[in-house]
């Protein structure tokens, strides 16, 4: 009798699986390019789509670990805080950035299987090389990032060719407009890159490896971030370290070849970057060919003539070691003349002790501007002009405090040699650094790029004491800054990841953050003693995160979470254990039906917003009664949930307008949410179009005091303030003035009391204002009736 045989489980369908590996890159170059809100969410539903399915969910479901946990914890409270920001506008694109990280992260964990890392590694490495491509492109020939321009139109995403690309004789900038940036996501393709060089199969994909690799290579070095290339630095050496036994020293030779070919390929660039030379383009390429070339001619087979030679490759370490701190040793000494340009100028700094100097020049008389930084002013970015006129007259005084003297030279013509009077010889050409790298490096002994950033992080941990358990909601940092800076200056973020996720999230998110990379380093540790080289690149990619979020702003940036989060995707995969059996599928199930949930509801939430925006431009096109207008924005901010204050004000103002009991009171309502929220847009509006009209003065006065101090350090608000002061005190009538002019005594108080508590910077207001207080003050002094203050004030103020 025949043995019954059951019957082969059926295949599982997976039409989405067989796209997937072509629209993977795809998908990774519109994540770290597309930035704007409305892609956030068209990508956000790709990438759900794309992960359904019985057996994507599945994979996803038994990726549960301690570290999946970790991403969508931080993820969440992230996103939550936009909820509670006060500055809507800024929290609904911070919040866009990370969702679309979010998305890709649960895509790749969903769709990537094991076997298939090297095929995501090689996507991502390829997109991360095109993006250099186009940042070198971007500073010289800039056809290829013209379309790439009018392509990112389509998706709502600006990328002005006048803005992006060069900052002149410096360093290029990419096209993100941030070299700091682009240097920190490109050094993770540099990871990787050397990873899939020394892990491929064979020459043909060494040689693609090499390329990207080169590419890659040349971008990073002519972004010149110091901050990314330190962290970079430690990068290679734990990637070295952690390397293993026979591994060590052909990475270690690889990554020397990468810096002299890098070096050799930057000189031959320079001089065509800003030109709309094609030259730069093509030399990302001749970088990569001669990597793949030296070392497949000299690089490797010095590797296995060094095998087991231990003493030798100590003695070779050393002496390599030795040769770079001579290197650069002379790079910053060995100088000599240098050619001037018409229409440019050339910065060189000096340190020389305070006392008088004049100048003797060998060459042409160039005109310079001499000025002098003390340590306020490298933090403010200001400084003192010492001399301006021909550098052969040169003559200037150096104060006590001065930290740094500058030269600024102008000209055409060959300039030999400029030396002090105390026989200081000012750097002109260095003969052994590319151009713009020595224009960079100056004033490295007093670098105000890092004094100011000291203040970023003093600022930071002043607004968190403010606010320390749930922090002012991401893209507050942004509005709120500027109620407790010392002088006043523009920025976006902390430029350190601990203190910028303290001041969004407060210590929950601090709490987040730090169990996200706490997760991923233990993650890495269980599997250390394994022999796999894709370790010890995760090692080095996570050594690169961690150090680089301490000088600056990647983690807030949507290009560097998106390959952030595709690393650790990547961890996750190779080594967190797949969680199976049933105890397994319960975590499972409920992390990945969060992690989703988390997508779709901040997907829809940014849909709202955006839809509720739409409507209300069309609104315009309406012939709508003032109830109708009335009732539509009030619909409208229900729709929004990030910035609705647009729409709060229009409905207090228009309810007011109607004259009824209950639109008084929904004006009142909506007056008061506004004030609530402190921002200073919000409170202005408040007051001028509540309070003001229904002669509440208590309010009018509380409410631009609060709005104010949110702009302590902005000069112009406080300007803004008091020209609205002037501006009503000539249209109240005369009985309304005495107790007006009380409010505008007590503002007048406010700043001088703001301007006495340690400021580095005071605030200055413009002459007419400036009257107009002191106008105040006398009147209220001199208890003048209402009808006397009426006629000096429209006397001197009116129309």
């Amino acid at each position: 009798m025949a043995k019954f045989q059951s019957p082969a489980a059926p295949t599982l369908r997976d039409p989405l699986g067989k796209v997937y590996p072509y629209l993977l890159p795809v998908l990774l170059f519109f994540s770290v390019t597309a930035i704007s809100r409305q892609f956030a969410v068209g990508f956000a539903a790709v990438c759900f789509v794309l992960a359904l399915g019985r057996a994507p969910l599945g994979r996803l479901r038994r990726r549960v670990s301690l570290l999946t946990t970790a991403v969508v914890l931080y993820s969440l409270v992230y996103l939550a805080s936009g909820l509670w920001c006060h500055f809507g506008d800024y929290a609904a694109k911070e919040s866009a950035k990370l969702l679309i990280a979010l998305a890709v992260f649960g895509l790749v964990l969903a769709r990537t299987e094991e076997d298939k890392l090297p095929r995501l590694l090689w996507a991502l490495d390829g997109v991360l090389a095109v993006v250099s491509w186009l940042c070198i492109d971007a500073s010289s020939w800039q056809l290829p990032a013209r379309g790439f321009s009018a392509l990112m139109g389509l998706f709502h995403s600006n990328y002005p060719l006048d803005t992006i690309g060069y900052e002149t004789g410096v360093r290029i900038t990419g096209i993100f407009s941030n070299a700091n940036v682009s240097a920190g996501m490109i050094a993770f393709g540099l990871v990787i890159g050397l990873y899939l060089y020394k892990t491929a199969a064979c020459e043909k994909g060494r040689a693609a490896a090499a390329v990207m690799l080169g590419v890659e290579a040349l971008a990073f070095f002519l972004s010149f971030s110091m901050g990314a290339m330190a962290a970079f630095g430690v990068t290679c050496l734990v990637y070295v370290l952690c390397a293993g036994k026979g591994r060590r020293l052909p990475l270690f030779l690889l990554m020397l070849e990468c810096v002299a070919v890098t070096l050799v390929c930057a000189f031959a660039a320079y001089p065509f970057l800003g030109t709309g030379s094609i030259l730069p383009d093509l030399l990302a390429f001749v970088c990569g060919g001669a990597i793949w070339a030296l070392d497949r001619f000299v690089g490797r087979r010095l590797a296995a003539a060094l095998e087991n030679r231990g003493k030798v490759v100590g003695v070779a370490g050393g002496v390599l070691a030795a040769l770079a701190v001579l290197y650069v040793a002379l790079a910053m000494n060995v100088t000599g003349g240098t050619t001037l340009n018409g229409g440019e100028s050339l910065r060189r700094a000096v340190y020389p002790a305070p006392g008088g100097y004049t100048v003797a020049v060998d060459g042409i008389d160039a005109q310079v501007q001499v000025y002098t930084q003390n340590e306020a002013q490298l933090m403010m970015h200001t400084n003192t002009v010492l001399y301006e006129g021909a550098l052969s007259d040169a003559a200037f005084t150096v104060p006590e405090d001065s930290r740094v003297v500058w030269f600024v030279l102008s000209g055409d013509g060959e300039l030999n040699a400029v030396t002090l009077s105390d026989g200081t010889k000012l750097p002109l050409g260095y003969k052994l650094l590319p151009g713009f790298a020595a224009n960079r490096l100056q004033g490295l002994r007093a670098n105000q790029n890092f004094i100011q950033r000291l203040v970023f992080f003093q600022d930071g941990i002043k607004l968190w004491k403010e606010s320390p358990l749930i922090g002012w909601g991401v893209g507050g940092v942004e509005g709120q800054l500027t109620s407790v800076q010392s002088f006043y200056y523009e920025s976006k973020y902390i430029h350190n990841q601990v203190i910028q996720i303290m001041d969004e999230a407060g210590v929950f998110g601090l709490a987040s953050f730090l169990f996200l990379l706490g997760s991923a380093v233990w993650t890495l540790i269980r599997r250390r003693k394994e022999e796999d080289p894709i370790f010890p690149m995760l090692a080095a990619c996570l050594t690169m995160m961690i150090c680089h979020s301490m000088t600056e702003v990647v983690w807030s940036a949507q290009m560097y979470q998106v390959v952030v989060y595709a690393v650790f995707a990547v961890i996750i995969i190779r080594c967190a254990p797949a969680a199976e059996g049933r105890r397994a599928a319960a975590p499972g199930i409920v992390l990945t039906a969060a992690l989703w949930a988390v997508v779709v509801v901040f997907a829809a939430f940014q849909a709202s917003s955006l839809l509720a925006a739409r409507s209300f431009m069309a609104m315009e096109e309406e012939d709508l009664s003032v109830s109708q207008f009335v009732a539509r924005l009030q619909k409208l901010d229900r729709m929004e949930v990030y910035d609705d204050s647009t729409y709060q004000i229009n409905a207090m103002a228009n309810a007011l307008q109607m004259e009824t009991v209950s639109g008084r009171g929904l004006a009142a309502s909506y007056a008061k949410k506004l004030e609530a929220t402190g921002e200073f847009d919000n409170c202005y509006y408040a007051a001028a179009h509540y309070y003001l009209p229904v002669r509440d003065f208590e309010g009018f006065f509380r409410a631009t005091r609060t709005g104010v101090l949110q702009e302590g350090s902005n000069a112009a608000a406080w300007n803004s303030i008091a020209r609205l002061y002037a501006q009503a005190a000539v249209q109240l009538e005369p009985e309304d003035l005495e107790e007006f002019l009380d409010g505008v005594v007590a503002y007048r108080d406010l700043l001088e009391d703001f301007n006495s508590s340690g400021r580095m910077e005071q605030i200055v207001l413009e002459d007419a204002n400036r009257l107009f207080l002191d106008t105040a003050a006398t009147l209220a002094e001199n208890g003048a009736d209402g009808e006397a203050a009426a006629a000096l004030l429209n006397t001197l103020f009116g129309e």
